[in-house]
């Protein structure tokens, strides 16, 4: 299987060895241990050391959440173009969406504010989890498309902020 991760494609396999898992991310072989916790979370044990992982999945996309932090992986085929690649492609926008399904936290700008690349934007919530999305260049709020307490999917555009 192949998956966008962070803007890197990756291929990812998952070899099943008795009780232990065999994970290979790019042919870099991991032994693992994993138990299925609950519905949505497993217990990862990777040489001693053992993290719990809330996931979810949609047709094309992998969220994993550990330690309060908010993995979106995009499940995609070799020869597919990655909605990574097609937003990259927009030209200079920092199109923001959020990284799993979930509801609108706080808005922290609005239409017309400028912003510093590193600069907080929106705040999601998914899985009782908080995350901070934030701008990835300089520019200007040209587009906000959502409001403090709305529910979105994870292709909902919530802004964009482009460069002046």
């Amino acid at each position: 299987m192949y998956l966008i991760h962070n803007g890197k494609k990756i291929k990812v396999e998952l070899e099943k060895i008795n009780n232990e898992y065999n994970l290979l991310i790019d042919n870099n072989k991991k032994n693992l241990s994993i138990t299925k916790f609950s519905e949505n979370c497993l217990l990862i044990n990777n040489n001693g050391t053992t993290r719990k992982f809330y996931y979810a999945k949609s047709d094309k996309f992998i969220y994993i959440n550990s330690n309060g932090f908010t993995s979106k992986l995009e499940i995609v085929d070799d020869d597919e173009e990655s909605q990574f690649d097609y937003d990259k492609k927009s030209g200079n926008k920092d199109i923001i969406k959020p990284p799993m399904p979930g509801s609108v936290v706080k808005v922290l700008v609005e239409v017309g504010q400028l912003v510093s690349e590193g600069e907080p934007l929106i705040i999601v919530e998914a899985m009782k989890m908080e995350t901070t999305l934030y701008s990835s260049i300089d520019g200007k709020v040209t587009e906000l498309n959502v409001q403090t307490g709305e529910q979105v999917d994870s292709d909902k555009i919530l802004l964009i902020v482009e460069k002046e």
